[in-house]
């Protein structure tokens, strides 16, 4: 039997081996690289992200108490977790660190978690055939300075990045900008129907109610946005003037306007009007006095009663599903689908005076039927296909220049507030260079109609938009995009599909098994 021995040369290239691996891995510490082959490189740091790192000035440091051996799927989560953070602090220029910690078997850090408010969850766990239950942590503090901001549950990853982006934005920033609302003319009420959207509008802005109805006061110029949602009364003469100035000032504007009141309950519907049209004219637009059906629309559960109730249900083409978007504008250049409620449509026209530049947002499909004077919203309505022959309608329209005032040439109105008097202003003719938006829907952001998702995206990333907080807005609408089976495919296709996934990954093992299995068998052969 020959015994092997070591020469000089292969310690030597072992070493060589052993310092090109230590060196490598040094390298690895600074320099990466992923191979992310979905559709939005969701598991990729967005540029935003790496931009608001690389401009830390101080250290933050991020502590994430997850609880070790944790069950699917949150185990994936964590490795996801930690491997976004790795690359935070690959672009955080030495100024982001971040540690794992799990406070299960120690109560001081347990004491820790809490004081963050980060608190244990139940998770289901598989032992020995039995389903029990396991405290978990699934938390993380970032920590700037002698500020944090605390994520207390990550129970899913899809928007972990916009949740990490956004907290260090507000943990460096000096002041949240403000978002104001303009209130009264029958416009919802923040606290109730506008709940859920200004809820999450105030993790990144100050949200402020605006009232025009007392004293003599103009709409404050430190307002970023001016967010006016579906009145449904006349607005008078010295608000439109408030608002009017507000833009002369510089200020941004949503407009959020139906032109229809409808009863959902009772199926009912009459027209509203705003005394807005000849003042947004000025501007460059206006929201027609009609109601905007599509064929492409929303299914809805309607109850029919006779001998039983029944439930079935309906396509509602009151409820557009918007397809067509604009990808070239980034408010909704990510959106694959959007619901809207009662819409009505906009017209465009270039003002008199100033410079304006529109971006359409979004369209109906080809296939609409518009009411206009008498409305007829029964779900249950016999429509025929041939009765929806409208063509495409805008329902979403982006707007940047200068706008001329609606008010050149004109007295300053009287305050609505009876006991005031008009203030000593001079009335401004034109605008700075500004942003308008508008949306012939204002349902979606409020009430029943606001079930997050699409709706609560556009309406952030209009105001993102509006403030021209480009960062945020390119984060949160990245999501996986969903491919499903087309609808007309037929069984015997999808049984094909279904077995090919199900047994081809383990057939091509088997044959590529088999391949090397007969190429090495031949080898030794042609050696014997």
């Amino acid at each position: 039997m020959k015994r092997k021995t070591w020469s000089v040369s292969s310690v030597s290239n072992l070493l060589i081996v052993l310092a090109i691996v230590v060196v490598v891995n040094l390298i690895g510490l600074r320099l990466f690289g992923r191979a992310d082959l979905t559709e939005n490189r969701i598991y990729t740091l967005s540029k935003a992200s790496r931009r608001v790192v690389a401009d830390l000035d101080d250290r933050l440091t991020v502590k994430a108490y997850f609880t070790k051996d944790l069950p699917p799927p949150y185990n994936a989560n964590s490795r996801y977790v930690q491997d976004a953070l790795a690359d935070y602090r690959s672009y955080g220029g030495g100024n982001f660190m971040f540690e794992f910690v799990d406070p299960a078997d120690e109560e001081k850090l347990q004491q820790e978690a809490q004081q963050y408010r980060i608190q244990p969850v139940q998770v289901n766990v598989m032992e020995k055939d039995e389903v029990k239950l396991k405290r978990a942590y699934m938390g993380l503090v970032l920590i700037y300075g002698s500020k944090h901001e605390t994520i207390p549950l990550v129970q899913t990853v899809q928007n972990f990045e916009y949740e990490m982006t956004s907290a260090i934005k507000r943990l460096t920033s000096d002041q949240l900008p403000k978002v104001g609302f303009l209130g009264g003319f029958g416009t919802p009420d923040l606290g109730m129907d506008m709940r859920q959207i200004t809820t999450a509008l105030a993790k990144h802005y100050q949200v402020v109610p605006v009232s025009t109805l007392s004293g003599n006061e103009l709409i404050p110029s430190d307002i970023g946005v001016l967010c006016i949602v579906q009145p449904k009364e006349p607005l008078d003469e010295w608000t439109k003037f408030a608002v009017d100035q507000y833009i002369m000032h510089g200020g941004k504007v949503g407009w959020l306007l139906n032109k229809v009141n409808a009863d959902v309950q009772n199926s009912m519907a009459t027209g509203l009007q705003l005394g807005l049209d000849d003042m947004t004219r000025q501007y460059g637009f206006t929201v027609a006095n009609n109601l905007v059906m599509d064929i492409n629309a929303s299914m809805i559960n309607v109850q029919q009663q006779g001998y039983m109730i029944i439930t079935n249900m309906v396509r509602y083409p009151a409820f557009p599903r918007i397809l067509d978007f604009n990808s070239e504008q980034p408010i909704v250049k990510d959106f694959q689908e959007l619901p809207l409620f009662f819409p009505s449509s906009i017209d465009t026209m270039p003002p008199t005076g100033g410079a304006v530049k529109y971006e359409p947002l979004f369209r109906t499909s080809e296939l609409t039927r518009v009411q206009a004077g008498r409305f007829d919203i029964n779900p249950m309505g016999q429509w025929k296909r041939e009765d929806f022959q409208g063509g495409a309608k805008l329902l979403g329209v982006a707007m940047t220049g200068t706008f001329p005032s609606a008010f050149a040439g004109k007295a300053v109105p009287h305050p609505t507030d009876s006991l005031a008097s008009p203030p000593a202003v001079s009335i401004l003719t034109e605008s700075p260079e500004t942003r308008m938006v508008v949306i012939g829907d204002g349902n979606f952001v409020q009430g029943q109609f606001m079930q997050g998702g699409p709706g609560q995206i556009l309406f952030l990333n209009i105001v993102d938009w509006l403030s021209q907080d480009s960062d945020l807005m390119s984060i949160r609408s990245r999501e996986a995009a969903v491919r499903p089976l087309k609808s007309d495919v037929s069984d015997a296709t999808k049984q094909t599909v279904k077995y090919a996934n199900l047994f081809g990954p383990p057939a091509l093992v088997l044959l590529i098994g088999a391949f090397r299995w007969t190429t090495r068998r031949n080898r030794r052969k042609g050696v014997a």
